[in-house]
């Protein structure tokens, strides 16, 4: 007997998302399956509409995210992605977002990484539902890895007291002038000290 899933037009990553697989329907349209903590339901969505649409619901787009995470972590390849920190929620690719088969993982949401044979494993969720995937044990590791380095980086700039002071050299600062409307740039007066 084959259960039966809620289907829903669209959808946005929160907090209780775990995964988002890659679904075909029996026409072989590409959905999504999304497994939140308590539910499981097919989305009427790709896997990565439902990130884009989730990266531009908190500010940004996917290629956005994806070009911050790639300046932050200077890795180039199947990067981490940055739902919402705020939230705490971050992303990662199981392969190339452009595939059809990628699977994304919520980071929040790996409870363990059991190895099943060279080629592949099973992911624990923090539910205990495990999710069996093509892809052995230390490259899913160094996927959840690099996401955590990367959340440590983000965190770590805005906790920071320095995010927003840029350095200032008193000594080389230059004034602006106004007179009759235009302005001018002077060497800053050397008698004047702040």
């Amino acid at each position: 007997m084959t259960k039966q899933y809620r289907i829903v037009k669209d959808y946005l990553i929160n907090v209780d998302t775990m995964v988002i697989l890659p679904h075909f329907d029996r026409f072989g349209n590409l959905y999504s399956m999304v497994c939140e903590v308590n539910r499981r339901f097919y989305v009427e969505e790709k896997p990565s509409e439902i990130i884009n649409n989730s990266c531009l619901f908190n500010g940004s787009s996917f290629q956005g995210r994806v070009e911050g995470a790639i300046h932050i972590t200077k890795y180039n390849r199947m990067v981490p992605i940055m739902i919402c920190n705020r939230q705490g929620i971050y992303f990662f690719p199981t392969q190339s977002s452009k595939s059809n088969y990628c699977i994304w993982f919520a980071h929040d949401h790996i409870e363990a990484i059991a190895p099943k044979d060279a080629d592949s494993c099973e992911v624990i969720l923090s539910n205990k539902q495990a999710i069996l995937i093509k892809s052995s044990k230390a490259v899913i590791e160094t996927k959840v890895n690099r996401t955590a380095q990367y959340r440590h980086l983000v965190n770590q700039r805005e906790s920071s007291g320095d995010l927003y002071r840029f350095p200032i050299d008193l000594k080389e600062q230059h004034v602006i002038l106004e007179t009759s409307g235009a302005y001018s740039f002077t060497k800053k007066d050397p008698e004047f000290q702040v």
